[in-house]
């Protein structure tokens, strides 16, 4: 089972949603991590610019992780490094993240992410991620991306 990030006693509201959503992640549970981003206003991010990947509302993101990400991936875990809140509605943190493979390949990469929230339209539940920009290690990626294409074509040749 994956760890968890276990909030301080005294967190925000954003903090503890900013919780629920690596703790989403590290469970693999798409459901859960879809209900941390607002439906409107989302908008993920990743930077460089040099990997050439389109910012995503939740209307792309859900259906990429789920038919495309997820599916090739064994175990994804962030760690939680520093947590850092500028003003009630902005969480910046720095991860390191972990991923296996269905193919076998280790994904071994930092992050710095910051996730701007809005109030939940419903009442009495955490605010939402309206937008999630993240910075990550642009050669780990790349050598991922690499090390599975090879894969692929070595089961493909056999």
């Amino acid at each position: 089972m994956a760890p968890n990030y276990v909030v301080p006693p005294n967190a925000s509201p954003a903090h503890r949603s900013f919780a629920q959503y690596i703790n989403s992640w590290n469970a693999m549970d798409l459901d859960a991590l879809a209900k941390t981003m607002d439906d409107e206003k989302f908008m993920w991010s990743m930077f460089p610019t040099s990997l050439n990947i389109p910012p995503l509302s939740k209307a792309q993101a859900v259906p990429y992780l789920k038919d495309v990400f997820l599916p090739t991936i064994n175990s994804f875990v962030f760690k939680v490094l520093t947590v850092t809140e500028p003003n009630n509605s902005t969480v910046i943190s720095h991860l390191q993240g972990e991923a296996v493979s269905k193919l076998g390949n280790v994904l071994k990469n930092e992050y710095l992410i910051v996730l701007n929230f809005v109030p939940s339209k419903i009442e009495g539940e955490l605010p939402k991620i309206s937008t999630y920009t993240e910075f990550m290690d642009s050669k780990a990626l790349t050598d991922f991306q690499a090390a599975e294409a090879k894969a692929k074509a070595g089961i493909a040749a056999k």
